[in-house]
């Protein structure tokens, strides 16, 4: 992390544990990585931002996928009207759909399996290397560009939250770029609520500390993920630019993205269509 983000803060207050508070399974479950990721440690391969590989294989949605394919349904309606497990039978009826930083395919899985054709997008080969059954590239985002235009643009991870604003920039052009003139982007954004102080959120089996959280110059958060499953210990440093509703919104539109609208009653997940 940079020397000049780094600012003074007292971490002698013990953390707060809490046991499943409002949204922490899907805290729990969360790809905190992509472009916020300062670098990590752990056991098997990490990934240059700094996110675990061998977590992540682990890893479903806790939920996710729902809000995903609710707000497919939602915005293009014509895609399907019928049961994710009817939609499975019929591959014609899905969307076309790219995944931009897909990790080890937690996401994935249930987007195909629902009938969805997916590209799967990941810098990380060996993230990649765990999805089966769909198409992937190897790329980074900012990188990334296809001859090819999708119904759906998928960026989770709080990837939007990039602490570079030049690289937030680049990540929405190419989100841009590849959805079609009638399609939608969907967006996952950082919760600051997250890090207001640090805490730890237990599920059996997985243990989160929240640790060293910084409040940085700028409306910039910073904390220590430290996850622990079956004794095995993994940490990553992670920075999140914070943005009110209106900077979002003007953010979007700099980068051709309009007619937001907010898909969780938290407004950490969103849709926007192309201008």
């Amino acid at each position: 992390m940079p020397s000049s983000l780094i600012v003074a803060a007292d971490f002698r207050q013990p953390p707060k544990l809490s046991r499943f508070p409002a949204g922490s399974e899907m805290l729990l479950g969360m790809d905190l990585r992509g472009s916020t990721g300062q670098g990590g440690t752990g056991p098997g391969p990490i990934t240059p931002d700094g996110s675990p590989v061998e977590l992540y294989v682990g890893a479903e949605s806790n939920g996710e996928h729902r809000i995903v394919l609710d707000a497919i349904a939602t915005a293009l309606p014509t895609a399907f009207a019928a049961p994710d497990a009817l939609l499975a039978q019929d591959p014609g009826s899905g969307r076309d759909v790219l995944e931009l930083g897909c990790g080890t395919g937690r996401i994935t899985r249930p987007l195909t399996a629902a009938g969805h054709r997916v590209v799967a997008v990941d810098e990380s080969p060996d993230m990649l290397a765990h999805i089966t059954g769909t198409e992937t590239v190897c790329s980074p985002i900012e990188q990334l560009r296809l001859d090819r235009r999708f119904d759906v643009v998928l960026m989770m991870s709080f990837l939007i939250n990039a602490p570079d604003a030049a690289v937030r920039r680049a990540l929405l052009a190419t989100c841009v770029h590849h959805v079609r003139p009638d399609g939608v982007v969907v967006l996952q954004r950082h919760d600051r609520a997250s890090f207001a102080e640090p805490q730890v959120l237990e599920r059996p089996g997985h243990r989160l500390e929240i640790s060293d959280v910084e409040h940085l110059p700028g409306d910039r958060d910073a904390a220590t993920m430290t996850h622990t499953v079956a004794g095995r210990t993994w940490s990553q440093r992670v920075v999140a630019q914070n943005f009110t509703d209106e900077e979002l919104a003007t953010l979007l539109a700099e980068s051709g993205l309009g007619s937001v609208s907010y898909l969780t009653q938290d407004h950490t997940w969103l849709a926007a269509r192309p201008i």
